[in-house]
């Protein structure tokens, strides 16, 4: 009878603990890259006045009149308030 062997040979596995460090090494790079990128757009994403808050409820409320289309009147009224709000100076 003859010796049959089933299954895969085995493989030295030598350089697969190298790939798994720089692969870590390569993610903190990228998470640290992000980091960064994120605190320096901080100050820039911040809303300061109030036609600000106003533009983005417009476009928030864009996004979900998407789903729910009576929204979009929510946002024409949110653009006509930052827009007064913009014109008149005023504290709105």
């Amino acid at each position: 009878m003859k010796n049959q062997t089933s299954g895969t040979l085995n493989v030295p596995a030598s350089g697969i603990s190298a790939v798994g460090e720089s692969v870590n090494v390569l993610t903190e790079q990228v998470n640290n890259l992000q980091r960064r990128y994120y605190r320096s757009m901080a100050p820039d994403c911040e809303l300061n006045s109030s036609s600000d808050r106003w533009y983005f409820g417009a476009i928030l409320s864009i996004c979900i009149g998407l789903v729910f289309p009576p929204l979009f009147v929510v946002s024409a009224l949110c653009v006509y308030k930052a827009k007064k709000c913009r014109k008149g100076g005023e504290v709105c």
